[in-house]
C-alpha cells in the first residue's frame, strides 16, 4: 500500500494518541497565521519621524443608513473615516487619510496577524507578505500543540497563503486599500523507491473570502467596531449581469468610463498575478510583469514541480509589459504594450486580453 509521508505521520500519531482525541479543540476563525515565536517589535529608523495619529484610529459607531449605489460602486454601511466599498465581487476600503499617513499603520497591521512582509514599497503603494501556513486549515487544540513540539510538521496544513495590499491615492485626499489573496496547494508529485509518495506545491485559485477576512481584521485594527467590520463579510451574493467587455482586434473594449475601468483593471491585474511595478493614472498606464508565485515560496519538498518555474533551463522570465487604458466617460480601450511602449501584435496580446476579460470583477 502506498502512503504519503504526511499520511504516515498522521496515521502513526493517531494510533499513539487516539485516547486523547476528545481533549482537542479548534478555532472558528478562518485564518490563523501566528507562529509560536514572538514577532520582533517594529522600530522607526532614527532619520524618520514616528507615524502621525491621523484620527483614523478612532472610528465612531456605525452610521445608520441604507447602502448607496453610484457609478457601479456599492458603498456598504460605513463608520466615520472608513467606507467599505464593493463593485461586483470585489471589496475594498476607502479611508479618510493620505497614503503617507496611512502607510505606517498598514505596515504594523501585518505583524498583528503573524505575517511577514516580503515587499514593502511605499513609492508604488504595494505591500506583499511572505507565504504562510494557515493553522486554521490544520487540526488544532491542545493535543496538536503537544504533538508539534515533538514532530515539527506532523499537523502541517496542505495549503499556503500570501496577500498583496495595494494603496491607491484619491484626488480628494482619501486612500483606497485593496487586498488580494494568493494560494498554494500541496500535490502528489511522485513515488519513492520505499513506496512513499513525494509531494510538491502548485498554485491554487485566489480566495476572495480570505481576502475579505483580512479586510475585516484591518477595519477593526484601524479602530472600527465589530459591526462595522462585519459589513465586509455580509451581502456576498453577486448580481449577475451581461458582459460589458469584448475583444476587438488588439484591444479589450470596456463599456465603462475611464475611472471605473482603471479600478477594475487594477483589481484584475492583482487577481491574475501580474505584478504592478508602477502606474501612471494620468497617462493610463500600469507597468506590470509576470510573477512566479513559487519562486519565493521557500517551501520544503517542492520536488519536480518547482523545476517548471526555474530559470536553470534557459527559459527567459516573463518580460515587463505596459497595460494602457484610454477612453472617456462611456468607453475604455485596453491595449498591451511591451516594455518600450510598442503595442503587441494581436497574437501576442490576445492571451493576456482574454485572461483580463475572464477575470474582471
Amino acid at each position: 500500500m502506498i502512503l504519503s509521508i504526511h499520511a504516515a505521520r498522521r496515521a502513526l500519531l493517531t494510533v499513539c494518541c487516539l485516547s486523547l482525541v476528545a481533549c482537542s479543540g479548534g478555532s472558528n476563525s478562518r485564518i490563523d497565521y501566528k507562529e509560536a515565536k514572538t514577532l520582533p517589535a517594529l522600530e522607526v529608523p532614527p532619520d524618520l519621524a514616528g507615524p502621525v495619529n491621523t484620527g483614523v484610529e478612532d472610528i465612531p459607531e456605525l452610521v445608520n443608513g441604507t447602502a448607496q449605489v453610484a457609478g457601479g460602486t456599492r458603498v456598504l454601511p460605513r463608520a466615520e473615516g472608513i467606507e467599505i466599498a464593493r463593485d461586483g465581487s470585489a471589496r475594498w476600503l476607502v479611508i479618510e487619510a493620505v497614503p503617507s499617513q496611512l502607510w505606517p499603520r498598514l505596515r504594523e497591521f501585518w505583524a498583528t496577524l503573524g505575517l511577514e512582509l516580503k515587499l514593502d514599497d511605499a513609492s508604488i503603494g504595494i505591500m506583499e507578505t511572505a507565504w504562510a501556513e494557515n493553522r486554521a486549515d490544520a487540526p488544532g487544540g491542545f493535543l496538536t500543540g503537544m504533538v508539534r513540539k515533538v514532530f515539527k510538521n506532523a499537523y502541517s496544513a496542505d495549503t499556503r497563503d500570501k496577500y498583496r495590499l495595494r494603496l491607491e491615492p484619491l484626488a480628494d485626499g482619501r486612500s483606497e486599500v485593496y487586498i488580494t489573496h494568493y494560494g498554494l496547494k500541496e500535490i502528489v508529485a511522485g513515488q519513492t523507491v520505499e513506496g512513499f509518495t513525494e509531494t510538491a506545491w502548485e498554485t491554487r485559485p485566489s480566495d476572495p473570502e480570505l481576502a475579505n477576512e483580512i479586510l475585516n481584521r484591518l477595519v477593526v485594527y484601524l479602530g472600527g467596531n465589530q459591526q462595522t467590520a462585519a459589513a465586509v463579510l455580509e451581502d456576498t451574493e453577486v448580481e449577475q449581469s451581461e458582459s460589458r467587455s469584448r475583444i476587438v482586434d488588439d484591444m479589450l473594449l470596456l463599456e465603462e468610463g475611464f475611472s471605473r475601468a482603471w479600478r477594475l483593471t487594477g483589481l484584475t491585474l492583482d487577481r491574475i498575478g501580474m505584478v504592478v511595478d508602477d502606474r501612471n493614472r494620468s497617462e493610463g498606464l500600469y507597468y506590470v510583469s509576470g510573477v512566479d508565485q513559487l519562486a519565493d515560496a521557500d517551501l520544503e519538498e517542492r520536488g519536480w514541480f518547482s523545476s517548471l518555474f526555474s530559470s536553470d533551463d534557459g527559459v527567459e522570465k516573463p518580460e515587463k509589459l505596459q497595460v494602457h487604458l484610454s477612453g472617456d466617460d462611456a468607453t475604455t480601450r485596453i491595449r498591451i504594450r511591451n516594455e518600450q511602449g510598442t503595442p503587441l501584435s494581436r497574437e501576442q496580446a490576445l492571451p493576456i486580453l482574454q485572461q483580463l476579460q475572464e477575470s474582471l470583477p
